[in-house]
């Protein structure tokens, strides 16, 4: 990932704070300086700078990546791939996996889990552009969640979720899907 691939990526979660809390309220939000601090991880986790820069950057990261896990709950790993326009509407309760794969666009309540599954499926969740993932949601295995769908409050998901759908329940199962955009 190149330097300006982040600083795009950084503009449109700066953008999408913007929009959700006014310009005002965008500095003063810690989910936005959690994704703040993403980002920096994540650019340095892909970025192949000299070993002596990293090392002192690591130095600087790994405190402050440890106070958000501890003391705001929040885990998000640098190598998690996350599109731009991330947006963490609570302070909480919200794991990542590492090797998870979420579009663009997202909006992530408090209490949300995206991970392995503890059945013996491999994998984990790809979770497409402009999902919802209400509070208490659980994402496990390798499912994908496709663009536009929403994941009601406290519902497991442990298959594949069609686009533009919405699901609810343990298991969750869809229980609408959005009208398509009528030409004309």
């Amino acid at each position: 990932m190149r330097q300006y691939d982040v600083l795009r990526e950084l503009k449109a979660d700066i953008a999408r704070y913007r929009t959700e809390e006014g310009t005002s309220g965008t500095l003063r939000s810690a989910t936005f300086w959690v994704v703040f601090w993403y980002r920096f991880g994540h650019w340095m986790y892909r970025e192949n700078c000299p070993r002596l820069l990293r090392m002192f950057l690591k130095l600087i990261y790994a405190p402050i990546y440890l106070f958000i896990e501890v003391f705001l709950h929040i885990r998000i790993p640098p190598s998690a791939e996350i599109g731009p326009g991330l947006y963490l509407s609570h302070v909480g309760g919200i794991l990542i996996n590492p090797q998870a794969v979420i579009g663009s666009n997202c909006d992530i309540a408090h209490h949300v889990t995206i991970g392995v599954s503890a059945m013996g499926r491999r994998g984990v969740p790809q979770i497409g552009n402009h999902v919802y993932l209400g509070t208490g949601s659980t994402l496990i295995g390798k499912i994908k969640v496709g663009d536009g769908a929403k994941i009601a409050a406290n519902t497991l998901v442990m298959s594949n979720v069609p686009a533009g759908a919405t699901v609810m329940g343990v298991p969750g199962r869809v229980v609408m899907m959005a009208q398509p955009a009528s030409a004309g």
